[in-house]
């Protein structure tokens, strides 16, 4: 675990114990702009049936919201943070939740139709493009179907120094390095962007 890594878990953990079950323990700036993000990641191509691995679930707000919009999600969620998981099993109890990374040998052997992401890059500091394209580079190789990720976009009119910006041409760039089946959406928030990084089946 780096210092990153042992740096979100403090700061989610904080949010967690003031905010409890609420939007605002994730760090969202509202509940419609969360929901937002999952309606974009889901209009990747989520049907039912698929399997589903929810890189940085949090509260699992993402299942409670895909269970209200797709049936048949085969759902699993993943978070550093021990006490996002804990609330998560608690709020769903036939759920499989697991504490960890992308990044963990025992995720990396596992296979999942669509991979999602959604706000899991906002605080990193040490070498963040690196580590962006190191994740989005493991969810794409562990994923049947593709990736669907967000991030801050570096276009924001509105920057907090505390926070990292990706540029989306550039993350779009290497996404194309990976496969040549990507979508940039920048089309639903000032902040933000998403892509959709579809597997290649000719690679």
């Amino acid at each position: 675990m780096d210092v990153d890594d042992k740096k979100n878990i403090n700061i989610y953990t904080s949010l967690l114990e003031k905010y409890g079950e609420d939007y605002r323990a994730l760090d969202w700036g509202s509940k419609e702009s969360q929901e937002l993000r999952f309606k974009i990641l889901a209009e990747i191509g989520l049907n039912s049936g698929d399997s589903v691995l929810d890189v940085g679930c949090g509260l699992a707000d993402f299942y409670s919201w895909i269970k209200n919009n797709v049936d048949g999600i085969n759902y699993s969620g993943l978070d550093i943070t021990p006490e996002m998981i804990d609330k998560s099993k608690k709020r769903f109890p036939k759920i499989e939740f697991k504490q960890g990374t992308i990044h963990d040998e025992n995720i990396s052997n596992q296979n999942f139709d669509f991979i999602f992401a959604s706000g899991i890059f906002v605080f990193r500091k040490k070498e963040p493009l690196s580590y962006m394209k190191k994740t989005i580079k493991k969810m794409y190789d562990i994923s049947i179907k593709g990736v669907a990720f967000n991030s801050l976009s570096h276009f924001s009119p509105n920057k907090s120094k505390n926070e990292f910006y990706a540029d989306p041409s550039e993350i779009f760039q290497y996404c194309m390095s990976i496969s040549s089946k990507v979508i940039l959406r920048h089309d639903y928030h000032l902040s933000d962007f998403t892509i959709y990084l579809y597997k290649d089946i000719s690679s």
